[in-house]
């Protein structure tokens, strides 16, 4: 049965991992799937609505192989996801996309098979291509990498995203030939994604990955210290990073965090939270239980082809892990081209599942990164406030934030978001002037980002809604929903003031989902199906005959079950 559903609207959200406003989430408005996915993600991680970006990516991309040429990725989603972030001013501040489901997994580049990328890959060269020769053999060398293999001898520091462009700011001791660790790869940082499942052809189903978001949730900050197993066999697979493992499973000791090297795979474990291991073929159902937030990879050549044999790396997500990740063609055992073992000295160290993953790869161009990418187990948990007036009429007013955690000695930043839109403030101030008079009238949402100056940025956040009243204006829903047919809705809008707008919209973020001349008893159209399944967030603006657009509280529903 199709309804639309109300949910409450909570103001302070938990920390998460890497920051929400530094991720542009992509989903394919052609897939009533892509939309369901994207849109629980969106409302789970508190991702800013100008940070979701609507493709439409036409069938054959994703259907069958999900295979696309460059030249096909370039129209159909660098580029139009390029004007929009550029449109919304969120080109510096984005650091990673996340896709939803139903896009292509991979990108062929080169005629021979064994050359061609993933989509997370050719993502990560921004739409370019590398001599085929280096994907292949596995010599291309991320900048992101922190070693070590037989290119890079080096132990790098797990850091976020956000130090990685910028750098450390200081020399890093042992490491000081690697001059980006002190300031940072700047306009050469690569852009990493994630996907956030598969539904394609011998994939996951849409419930499964939901499930998998779910489970990434869950997660945050209840790490345990236990259930890791590195499993070793005389396998070329298993062979090629097993010196990896006895040193990771002493750096995870000293975390107080316990790894056991095995030659079998611990069927009926309970509770697993990381797995590495080497073969054509695994079981992952005969593990007892995964923990929330677990990670698991089996290192085999077609994990991530799914019309080949071998079993595919999504088995790890329907027993229950939360990440994944496999090959989207033949990579031979080349160790380069995987995760190493030290993916859980990142991530046990407070990094999210993504920057765990490409901290750990050094060759990322042929894998698919499947789960939750900002599932952050071993972050610490940080509770944020914002302090102040919610109605703001002539002065300016200073809101100030605070936060509390349990780790101790944390030097804080503070960052600031009206609308969503990143403000210019001094970061070392808890506090930040909003003045009125540069407003509009109507609603604003005012979002403060506590982050630890630290190489690995844990956070909290929390939102507080603003009203400005400078001019008597403001706009809001009537409290009823008209029914117009199936699956669309009917929505009227209440003027108070004066003053009347000349036209009225109704939104959902940036999308505009209808728009009329103002009239006391029009209604305003919602369909579902142009939304899709899921959270929903609309907002009624008033258009003056000044230009002032004057936004209404958000109204929140789910829809579920949506009609096309």
């Amino acid at each position: 049965m199709r309804r639309v559903m109300f949910w409450a609207l909570f103001w302070v959200m938990a920390a998460g991992a890497q920051l929400p406003h530094e991720v542009l989430v992509l989903a394919n408005q052609r897939s009533a799937d892509s939309l369901r996915v994207a849109n629980e993600f969106v409302a789970r991680r508190g991702i800013p609505l100008r940070n979701v970006v609507r493709l439409d990516v036409p069938e054959a991309l994703f259907e069958g192989r999900a295979t696309c040429d460059p030249a096909a990725f370039e129209r159909w989603i660098w580029e139009p996801a390029q004007r929009v972030m550029v449109a919304r001013g969120l080109e510096k501040q984005v650091l990673a996309w996340v896709y939803s489901t139903d896009f292509p997994i991979r990108v062929e580049t080169d005629e021979s098979d064994r050359r061609q990328v993933s989509i997370c890959g050719y993502t990560f060269l921004r739409g370019r291509s590398v001599g085929g020769a280096l994907v292949e053999e596995g010599k291309f060398q991320s900048g992101l990498f922190g070693g070590p293999n037989d290119r890079l001898r080096l132990v790098l520091p797990s850091c976020s995203l956000g130090v990685l462009k910028e750098g450390l700011g200081v020399s890093v001791r042992g490491a000081e030939t690697v001059k980006r660790m002190e300031v940072g790869l700047g306009d050469k940082m690569p852009l990493p994604s994630m996907m956030l499942g598969y539904t394609g052809e011998g994939g996951s189903s849409v419930s499964s990955v939901l499930e998998v978001l779910e489970r990434g949730v869950a997660s945050d900050h209840v790490g345990v210290g236990s259930g890791f197993y590195f499993v070793t066999n005389g396998n070329v697979r298993s062979t090629c990073r097993a010196w990896q493992f006895e040193t990771t499973q002493q750096q995870l000791a000293r975390r107080g965090v316990s790894a056991v090297i095995t030659n079998a795979l611990p069927a009926g474990a309970e509770g697993v939270m990381g797995l590495l291991c080497g073969a054509e073929r695994v079981e992952p159902g005969a593990i007892g239980s995964f923990a929330p937030g677990a990670v698991a990879e089996h290192l085999t050549s077609w994990s991530a082809e799914f019309q080949r044999p071998q079993t595919k790396c999504t088995a790890w997500l329907e027993a229950g892990a939360t990440a994944t990740c496999g090959s989207v063609v033949e990579p031979y055992a080349n160790a380069n081209k995987f995760p190493s073992a030290r993916f859980f000295e990142h991530y046990v160290g407070g990094c999210s599942v993504l920057e765990s993953f490409y901290q750990s790869v050094a060759c990322p161009l042929q894998q698919l990164f499947l789960g939750d990418p900002l599932a952050r187990p071993y972050a610490p948990r940080v509770a944020a406030k914002v302090l102040g007036v919610s109605e703001l009429e002539g002065e300016p007013f200073r809101f100030r934030a605070a936060a509390v955690c349990r780790a101790r000695g944390v030097a804080w930043r503070y960052l600031f978001l009206l609308d969503g839109e990143l403000l210019a403030a001094d970061g070392a101030l808890g506090s930040v002037q909003i003045d009125p008079a540069k407003l509009a009238d109507g609603y604003h949402a005012l979002r403060c980002v506590v982050v630890a100056k630290h190489p690995v940025a844990f956070y909290g956040m929390a939102e507080k809604g603003i009203t400005v009243n400078r001019l008597g204006r403001s706009i809001g829903f009537d409290g009823k929903i008209e029914p117009l047919g199936e699956g669309v809705h009917g929505f009227r809008a209440v003027v108070g003031g004066d003053e009347l707008p000349e036209r009225v919209r109704l939104l959902v973020g940036h999308e505009v989902l209808d728009e009329q001349p103002f009239d006391p008893e029009g209604l305003l159209r919602f369909r579902e199906s142009a939304w899709g399944e899921g959270p929903c967030r609309l907002q009624l603006v008033g258009v003056f005959a000044d230009g002032m657009e004057v936004a209404s509280q958000p109204l929140q529903l789910t829809v579920v079950d949506p009609k096309p």
